[in-house]
């Protein structure tokens, strides 16, 4: 599967850098109008010329077509998690577990904002998770607790036995002091600036 990726890369990445590069000698002058239009006549007038080239062509289009699904599925599957039942096959959406995790991180008071991402390996899941904190906190203590909870509850509600690997990423901590102090400027001013009546204009 990582070949026929590469293999994808390369693929679209030449047929790119051929049009650009057909286009830039148009553009440039290099090949003219007349030039184009010769060659075109020339394929067209030549059978057999126009023949292979139109199974050239078409060949690109059904690889890239194969290729496109392959990247698409592999993309799919790497979004699921499926194991076998005895009553048949079972499918998992790693959304579903994003929004399980998510609803875990309601019940810890300090988090303030949780932004998941899972990926399906071979090994297990790879969990990466960014979060906004509401306060000061204990952070070793803190995310430690939650790997824990989010490890025990995908492997108690998939059954996963592979490995989970779970990374914490703290991106902004909302200090509740700073919060405070803004709370107080906007209430002393409130309270040293009386309103002033409007009395009407004066000639």
């Amino acid at each position: 599967m990582w070949f026929l990726t590469r293999l994808a890369v390369f693929f679209y990445l030449a047929i790119i850098l051929s049009t650009g590069v057909f286009c830039i000698s148009y553009f440039t002058g290099i090949i003219t109008f007349d030039v184009a239009v010769k060659l075109l006549k020339q394929i067209s007038f030549d059978q057999k010329l126009s023949t292979i080239l139109t199974v050239i062509v078409g060949f690109i289009m059904l690889v890239s077509l194969f290729l496109a699904n392959l990247i698409y599925a592999r993309r799919q599957r790497e979004r699921t998690i499926a194991f076998d039942n005895p009553s048949g096959p079972v499918s998992v959406s790693l959304n579903a577990i994003e929004d399980l995790m998510r609803r875990i991180a309601v019940r810890v008071p300090e988090i303030k904002e949780i932004r998941p991402s899972i990926a399906a390996t071979k090994k297990g899941l790879d969990v990466e998770i960014r979060l906004i904190l509401k306060t000061d906190v204990n952070i070793p203590e803190m995310t430690s607790k939650l790997q824990e909870m989010i490890r025990s509850k995908i492997q108690d509600v998939v059954g996963l036995d592979g490995k989970i690997d779970i990374r914490i990423h703290i991106i902004k901590i909302i200090s509740d002091d700073l919060k405070s102090k803004k709370d107080k400027s906007k209430t002393d001013i409130d309270v040293d600036t009386p309103a002033v009546p409007f009395r009407g204009y004066r000639a």
